[in-house]
């Protein structure tokens, strides 16, 4: 099998192709940053669709995963929609399988848990670019996966999840911590090996994949800081994302009996996953800056 990644210097896809690399002949994409995880690196600008179909033709992959993202950007949502269409295009031509990621976050977190033909009701534009893309992948590819996940988290000091956090302890700013919304973080590494495997089956429409463990974003903040040997009670403050931040989703936990149907990966637990990473790496998540 013949991979092509996409976004591979990004938090998953780096992970993605550094492991997809130890056993499959491995095409790895990136835009600004060279330093992919593994396989053989070439620059793509996912916005440009006749480099999209000249790379899916030169590469004559099996499979497509399309690992960028961008939501930071001013033209975040025309990226995202315009990528998932160029992607999608290359993919129907070649007759390549298609691999997407899309979020929890295409819910407004009001009806809990969501099963994989749930109607979506995005709040941000995020999302909203989310579920356009969505849409756009699986009405032009047959043969297209699109993988329902939650927040991505890694024990290393360049994750987002983490990162952000330790800015602030960093500038000696107190952590807010929001105690009344829910989600289902998922480790990197663990959610990168649930992509390979079901990158080579058959399986086509939409899979949650998610952590197996709601955790509040309080929950979850302090125990990636105590991994990171950080005391949560030293930094960190409760807050309420209903008076921060009204329209942000407060409960959009996932429906996974499908994904553990289909999948012999099992799905680990932030706990599990500190103890797998640790059996790795054999060191403080704290001094770890990457792999």
């Amino acid at each position: 099998m013949r991979l092509l990644i996409t976004g591979a210097s990004g938090n998953l896809g780096s992970v993605l192709s550094r492991l997809a690399d130890q056993h499959l002949e491995t095409w790895a994409t990136w835009y600004s940053n060279r330093h992919v995880g593994g396989g053989i690196p070439v620059q793509l600008d996912l916005r440009d669709a006749d480099a999209c179909l000249t790379l899916v033709h030169r590469v004559r992959p099996d499979v497509i995963i399309h690992a960028a993202t961008s939501d930071t950007s001013h033209d975040m949502a025309t990226t995202i929609i315009l990528a998932a269409r160029n992607l999608a295009e290359a993919s129907a031509a070649s007759g390549a399988r298609l691999v997407t990621f899309s979020t929890d976050l295409v819910f407004d977190g009001k009806n809990p848990p969501y099963d994989e033909d749930a109607p979506p009701s995005p709040l941000k534009p995020y999302a909203q670019a989310k579920v356009e893309a969505d849409r756009i992948v699986q009405a032009c590819v047959a043969n297209c996966l699109t993988i329902r996940t939650s927040l991505i988290y890694d024990f290393v000091s360049t994750n987002r999840q983490l990162s952000w956090m330790l800015s602030r302890i960093q500038h000696g700013e107190k952590v807010p911590l929001f105690t009344d919304e829910v989600r289902q973080p998922i480790w990197v590494h663990n959610l990168a090996q649930c992509v390979i495997e079901l990158a080579a089956t058959g399986l086509t429409g939409v899979l949650n994949v998610a952590g197996p463990q709601a955790l509040t974003r309080y929950e979850y903040g302090c125990r990636l800081l105590e991994a990171a040997g950080i005391s949560p009670a030293d930094v960190v403050v409760p807050a309420l994302a209903g008076n921060a931040q009204p329209e942000r989703a407060p409960d959009t936990r996932l429906n996974m009996s499908r994904a553990t149907r289909f999948m012999s990966t099992p799905l680990l637990t932030l706990t599990e996953s500190l103890d797998a990473f640790r059996r790795v790496y054999g060191h403080p998540a704290s001094t770890t800056t990457s792999r």
